[in-house]
């Protein structure tokens, strides 16, 4: 029953709407403020260099041009597998121009958890970047849905143009074809191996690719052999052939085949080209194509399909073109091409001359070191012709410069439409795709920009990854401001004085990031002289923003220390409530606070603490966390019944089907109408019999002086489970000893890790959150 201590939330608490542009756009923002700041800075990337807002706006259009060309639009996913750098977040913004969705891929993740993705949301394009075009060109043969794969940063027609050193291969060849010992003439032991390879080993190849070309055209048939290198196989092969003709990119390569055959008394021609120059070079039609070991000196699969494109054409029908030697990149590690079976399997549908592909695995007993987890491949030409357009290229720079400038036309993306999915860390068990659309982001960008009066004179320092949602803001809010987005690549973002060196040399004025990432931070300014300095000597800082974990009590004062100018903002929410929905502006600090308020909602977001039964809970009484309002994702991909249990309807709800998202966080109002977070339902821990509150603990530590960062968590030994505990110390800070003895004395004794720890800093993800994996390995 209700009393006079157990007051409920009064109703102005969930009164936060106002009104938003809320049938706009991500991209009418951005397009507004081109129109605005045209000539402003927008994307800075590492040397100094910028794109403006113009320049952005008429890029992106382009961009998005040639994706509605290639079919990508409304109810498509775009992924992006690319560092940090301009071209990939001006990527983003085209994806949104498109009216399709993106999704980040962190090119760090293991290739299956890539695959899964790509596979699970149907993806149809990938937008790589150039240091990461050759995965990708891998990963999207194993994921069926991938028809498209763009590469911006490529500025030449073809992949391949600008790695194709001519003067560079033919110089390594011709000096590898010269080589006096027979082993690394053919190309063997040029790497270090387990074991090398021996002369034996070598005999048996040659001996296993003469059978399966004599296999595949019998004696007496014509041959050409791509790539003859020492010579190996025209020794096995050529002797029984009604026509040899070998082709090399090194004249010393031919000539020495041309001069073996000579002196075995059989017949030979020979070509100096490189593969895709065959037709050009060679006359004739022939039963046998062959590439033993070549395709993995190949530039890139693009070049692999072109190859292909021209070299069928010049078999008969019947006709085979063997591939010998092929690296599979799901069972090897390797600095050469490596090509997916899958891709060969779906030749049939890409090159029409191509009547059956049959790919055949190697008995690992029969071969030495990286041969045995090599394959072969039968390629059977039929009567098809070769199509004029190049098989499954990939789209670069120069195809997005061939289009024209200009919107595509209106209705193309509407704010119902979807603008990316972000993948959870999957830390409690299958990572989820959170689904959000266009009209949330645009109240976001709009509470937060007009509340921090963000304008065209400021710019973040980007340190989110991309697969992280506080990109969302730091890209497209600041961009919509008509300001400036610095992208901190990851060798900067690994070094924390450079960071620093960024924050007080250039015209940074936003930092948004995890506070553990911040954190990381401020040791490295204690050195560095501040008495006596105005404020603009201490940089342009003037607004960080800190979420997504719990904010140390002695981190705002160090942020205002070292930056005087600097507001500190607290924000929470979730993911599926589109970053960020509360927010606290952290001013003095009370020592006695047991965590940072988590804050008021934000324009149009209502909270709601609640018992189990769904029951509104009174002031003060920790409960379930819902947050309902615009900011409210659409849900998680491909998950109907996960998306029906985590966003249920909104008790009460001033908007007709509103949903509220079950956060899986406790928190209690407080009497002055700001949030208190108590933790994660999943920090409830039970040790040793006892129900534990490790946001309890962890506060008990933050307490104690000299410590200026603490994290708890659980360790499962032996004999049963026990609680842990890691600090950061200050320089006068306490040793681990002394910081239990605090425990001691103000927790009961089950509540008090059994270990305690000080670390340097805390590790970090790429999301700017603590590794706690990483912490626990070192106990």
């Amino acid at each position: 029953m209700t009393g006079p201590d157990r007051l409920l939330p009064p109703p102005q608490w969930f009164a936060t709407g106002r009104p938003f542009p809320d049938t706009a756009t991500v991209p009418d923002l951005l397009r507004a403020a081109a129109r605005a700041h045209p000539d402003r800075p927008a994307l800075v990337a590492s040397d100094g260099t910028a794109l403006t807002h113009g320049e952005l706006d008429a890029w992106t259009d382009r961009l998005a041009r040639l994706l509605a060309e290639r079919g990508i639009g409304r109810g498509s996913y775009v992924a992006l597998y690319a560092d940090r750098t301009p071209s990939a977040a001006a990527s983003l913004v085209a994806v949104l121009k498109a009216g399709a969705a993106y999704v980040p891929i962190d090119p760090a993740w293991p290739r299956a958890r890539a695959l899964e993705l790509l596979t699970d949301l149907g993806v149809s394009c990938v937008v790589a970047g150039r240091a990461r075009l050759k995965a990708v060109q891998e990963l999207r043969w194993d994921a069926p849905s991938v028809r498209e794969v763009i590469c911006p940063e490529i500025t030449a027609k073809d992949t391949w143009a600008e790695v194709l050193d001519r003067e560079m291969v033919e110089e390594f060849f011709d000096f590898l074809s010269g080589e006096p010992d027979p082993l690394e003439a053919a190309g063997f032991n040029l790497r270090r191996s387990e074991r090398p390879y021996r002369p034996g080993d070598v005999t048996g190849y040659r001996d296993h690719v003469g059978r399966l070309g004599r296999e595949a055209a019998g004696e007496g048939a014509r041959i050409l052999e791509v790539g003859c290198g020492s010579g190996l196989i025209t020794e096995a092969l050529a002797p029984t052939a009604a026509r040899y003709v070998a082709v090399d990119p090194s004249s010393v390569a031919v000539d020495r085949n041309l001069a073996a055959a000579a002196a075995g008394g059989y017949a030979a021609e020979g070509a100096v080209c490189y593969a895709h120059e065959v037709p050009q070079a060679v006359s004739g039609t022939f039963d046998l194509a062959i590439m033993a070991s070549t395709v993995q000196f190949l530039p890139d699969l693009d070049y692999f399909l072109e190859t292909l494109r021209g070299l069928l054409p010049m078999l008969r029908p019947g006709g085979t073109l063997l591939l010998a030697d092929l690296i599979d990149p799901g069972l090897e590690a390797h600095a050469g091409l490596r090509i997916p079976p899958a891709l060969l399997e779906r030749l049939p549908q890409l090159l029409p001359p191509v009547a059956g592909v049959e790919v055949r695995r190697r008995r690992a007993e029969d071969f030495a070191g990286e041969l045995s987890h090599r394959y072969d491949a039968f390629i059977t030409v039929g009567e098809g012709t070769a199509p004029a357009v190049r098989p499954g290229r990939v789209w670069t720079g120069a195809d997005i410069e061939a289009r024209p400038a200009g919107a595509l036309p209106p209705g193309t993306v509407t704010a119902d439409d979807l603008g990316y999915a972000v993948f959870t860390s999957g830390s409690t068990g299958k990572p989820k795709g959170v689904m959000v659309q266009h009209r949330p982001v645009v109240n976001l960008i709009d509470w937060l920009n007009r509340t921090w009066a963000v304008g065209p004179g400021d710019r973040i320092l980007a340190v989110a990854s991309f697969c992280f949602d506080l990109s969302v803001y730091d890209l497209f809010g600041v961009l919509a401001a008509g300001g400036s987005v610095h992208l901190a690549t990851q060798p900067e973002i690994a070094e924390p004085e450079v960071l620093i060196d960024l924050l007080e040399a250039e015209p940074i004025t936003l930092w948004d990031s995890a506070p553990a990432a911040l954190a990381m931070l401020t040791p490295f300014l204690d050195g560095r002289p501040a008495d006596g300095l105005p404020a603009e000597a201490r940089g342009s800082l003037r607004l960080v923003l800190l979420s997504g974990d719990w904010v140390p009590l002695t981190l705002p004062d160090e942020i205002r220390t070292a930056f005087p100018r600097a507001e500190v903002v607290a924000l929470g929410g979730a993911t599926e409530c589109t970053v960020w929905s509360n927010a606290f502006p952290v001013g003095e600090v009370d020592p006695a606070w047991p965590s940072i308020p988590y804050g008021r909602p934000m324009a149009n977001a209502r909270y709601h603490v609640l018992d189990a039964a769904l029951r509104p809970l009174p002031v003060g009484e920790p409960g379930d966390l819902y947050i309902a309002g615009a900011c409210v994702a659409a849900g998680y991909a491909g998950r109907a019944a996960l998306t029906a249990a985590s966003f249920r309807p909104e008790p009460g709800s001033p908007e007709p089907g509103g949903r509220m998202y079950r956060t899986g966080d406790r928190a209690r109002w407080l009497a002055d109408g700001n949030l208190e977070f108590l933790g994660r339902l999943d920090e409830q821990v039970k040790v040793r019999g006892h129900r534990i509150e490790l946001g309890e603990v962890q506060h008990a530590l933050h307490q104690c002086p000299g410590v200026r960062a603490a994290l708890v968590t659980t360790v499962d030994q032996p004999g049963g489970r026990d609680l842990v505990a890691f600090y950061v110390p200050a320089a006068d800070g306490p040793a681990p000893e002394e910081a239990r003895a605090h425990l001691l004395a103000r927790l009961p004794a089950h509540l008090v890790p059994a270990r305690v720890l000080a670390v340097d800093a805390f590790p970090v993800r790429d999301t700017g959150k603590v590794d706690r994996a990483a912490l626990l390995r070192l106990l």
